[in-house]
């Protein structure tokens, strides 16, 4: 497969492609082990286009879209936030589309953000992954990201 992959910053005339790519991310995280856990709890909440205003005009917050032959492919939502007395960025979603996951999409989203969190002066960047989703896992650890934390639960009925 040839092509032309990168990330850049989205505009406000990104949202069609972002609200596609958003429900086809939701879609797909339906069918991973804890996603009710996620959804519930963690999972941005509101309407696609509610995420997308937020993220596009908030100073601690931005969204990298993701292309292949300049085509959106996918996305990245980070948001900076306080870490003690540092300052942190966190990946907060990101999706790529199954079709063009092995081309470096994802690998310019993540350059991206490692730049943009830089820029913003953060001392770390935090990112999560459903259990046994082994290609996001193996994903963040190309890029030194390796679990801090890891949430357990046991069912009771």
């Amino acid at each position: 497969m040839s092509g032309f992959e990168s990330a850049r910053f989205a505009v406000k005339e990104d949202y069609e492609d972002f609200e596609k790519l958003f429900l086809a991310s939701r879609n797909e995280a339906c069918t991973y082990k804890a996603a009710d856990i996620w959804l519930a709890l963690e999972a941005l909440e509101g309407p696609p286009f509610q995420i997308f205003t937020d993220y596009i005009e908030s100073e601690n917050k931005t969204i990298l879209i993701g292309e292949f032959d300049e085509v959106p492919v996918g996305f990245m939502l980070i948001h900076l936030f306080s870490l003690g007395n540092d300052l942190a960025a966190r990946v907060d979603e990101v999706f790529v589309h199954g079709d063009v996951r092995e081309v470096g999409v994802g690998e310019h989203l993540m350059n991206a953000a490692i730049d943009w969190a830089k820029v913003n002066e953060a001392q770390q960047l935090l990112g999560r992954t459903f259990p046994g989703d082994r290609h996001m896992k193996n994903f963040y650890e190309r890029f030194k990201v390796t679990a801090r934390l890891i949430e357990v639960s046991k069912k009771l009925y």
